[in-house]
């Protein structure tokens, strides 16, 4: 028998199950529902868990071997995983000829963020995911954003090789993790996906990324790759295939055009946002003939990145702020630092108490949490600095979305949703991005969070040869534009530095 700890709602609750007892079955005869839309077959993989210690987990294809600690969602996280499959594309099981290569075959979805990695591990007999796993991207001590990778590509003897090598091996860490199980072995995993910004692909397949940093941002190749696994020395079946999804330009890369790909939006959602708060930033404006893209340059501010108290979505990390004293972290743990919804919410509160103005001013540092009840023993805080670079990253992605509102004759009233994508998407608070001017005032009751769609598309590449042309029609509509080469940018972003002003609505997120 083992100890499973079940934390949920602020309640615990500690219970003795049987040696290889499925996760869902456990928690649902002690009470507590689990989101599982596909019947938990392992298909949808929206059963998440958090156990602690390993991450987020697939319930119904989880066997309890040892004692456990798991938190489960919060019902507000299992409406956006109850969004993520409404809106998420449907196609039948078709991997292809790679599925061949053994009795057994296996394939694997990788995003490659320039922040975190996600793998996705799926069945080719049956399409089901057995697997999730993230870790932070090992090139983040080179550099937060694409552009440090560049230029330390650029100006780093072997410094594309060394970039190159930290992908490799972290690739092959977590496949060697997953063909560690018994019924497992290299060479049944024979179909790898992957999904990334241009700049990851490039570093990736060995490209020098130098001309993505200079106009005209040229990247060496857009297109669709197809490897072999050997070609790459992956830790898999040396025949295996590697698909190295498309990018459409230097800025709107395959994590873009596979994630748009991967919606299927409401009937009734004809102009519709999309929007990817990332290290980048990237928006695009679908129509019924066009897609206008752009990437702005958001900087690694909501993930964490030159934030003094800043970290990734990583347990320990403060979540959800409501007003002092009152926040959630992830995994329930001691508070270690902030990631970049519990950032936003912290700066709409202070915003709707008067700590900070309009125009960004902030006598001293905010104590978010005293010393006394972090993890550090330390204080913490939000700076003046903190303050700028949220300021920075907002104004970029609302100027973004206004300039693409014009080149299509737009405006706010015409759209008719916003899907909000990415890990940092599952998180914010929808009415704080609002208080702080992140997303225009309007679309407020229009967001719909759908989660890492790059990961979704990668995915659907594994499952589904029929996903091809699904891409091929996406690129064929999809333009990007430069947002340093529009005339009205720099007014625009000048404008949107400026949080919006002090109101009651603000006065609210302070509960």
């Amino acid at each position: 028998m083992h100890k499973l700890t079940i934390h949920s709602a602020g309640e615990e609750l500690t219970v003795n199950v049987p040696e290889g007892a499925i996760l869902i079955d456990v928690v649902r005869s002690n009470g507590f529902e689990i989101y599982a839309p596909c019947g938990g077959k392992g298909k949808c993989g929206k059963c998440k868990v958090y156990v602690k210690d390993e991450g987020n987990v697939t319930s119904c294809l989880y066997t309890i071997e040892k004692d456990i600690e798991i938190v489960l969602p919060e019902p507000a996280e299992a409406k956006i995983l109850s969004a993520q499959y409404e809106y998420s594309r449907s196609l039948p099981l078709s991997p292809g000829r790679s599925s061949r290569l053994s009795d057994s075959p296996f394939g694997v979805a990788i995003d490659l963020g320039t922040t975190t990695l996600a793998f996705y591990f799926i069945s080719l007999k049956t399409g089901s995911l057995l697997a999730t796993t993230t870790v932070l991207n090992p090139q983040s001590k080179y550099g937060a954003d694409v552009i440090s990778r560049i230029n330390y590509c650029i100006t780093v003897s072997e410094g594309l090789n060394t970039l190159q090598s930290e992908l490799i091996d972290s690739i092959n860490m977590q496949l060697a993790h997953f063909t560690a199980k018994p019924d497992v072995k290299p060479d049944d995993i024979v179909k790898i996906s992957v999904c990334g910004n241009t700049t990851m692909l490039h570093i990736l397949l060995g490209k020098n990324p130098e001309s993505l940093a200079f106009v005209p941002f040229t990247p060496v190749f857009t297109e669709e790759k197809m490897l072999k696994a050997s070609e790459l020395n992956l830790y898999c079946n040396p025949e295996g295939e590697v698909k190295v999804m498309p990018s459409l330009s230097a800025y709107i890369g395959a994590d873009i055009v596979a994630g748009i790909a991967s919606l299927a939006p409401a009937p009734d959602h004809r102009n519709f946002l999309f929007i990817d708060v990332g290290t980048n930033g990237e928006v695009a404006l679908v129509t019924d003939n066009r897609i206008w893209c752009c990437a702005t340059a958001a900087g690694p501010a909501f993930e964490g990145a030159n934030i003094e108290h800043g970290m990734g979505a990583l347990q320990g990390a403060i979540s959800f702020y409501y007003g002092p004293g009152n926040f959630k972290t992830i995994g329930d743990a001691e508070p270690v630092g902030i990631c970049g919804s519990g950032l936003i919410d912290v700066v709409a509160c202070i915003l709707g108490s008067g700590y900070v103005s309009s125009d960004g001013y902030m006598e001293e540092n905010f104590v978010v949490v005293p010393s006394g009840r972090s993890a550090t023993g330390a204080d913490i805080s939000i700076s003046p600095k903190d303050i700028r670079e949220i300021q920075l990253a907002k104004s970029a992605i609302a100027s973004g979305i206004n300039i693409l509102l014009r080149r299509a004759g737009l405006a706010v009233n015409d759209i008719d949703a916003l899907y909000l994508a990415g890990g940092f998407g599952n998180y914010i608070r929808i009415e704080s991005a609002e208080a702080i001017g992140l997303i225009p005032s309007g679309l407020s009751g229009k967001v719909i969070p759908v989660g890492n769609t790059s990961g979704t598309g990668a995915m659907l590449a594994v499952r589904s040869v029929l996903f091809d042309r699904v891409i091929g029609d996406f690129l064929g509509r999809m333009i990007s534009f430069e947002l340093s080469g529009d005339e009205d940018f720099p007014l625009q972003f000048a404008i949107n530095m400026e949080f919006p002003d002090r109101n009651t609505n603000l006065r609210g997120l302070l509960i």
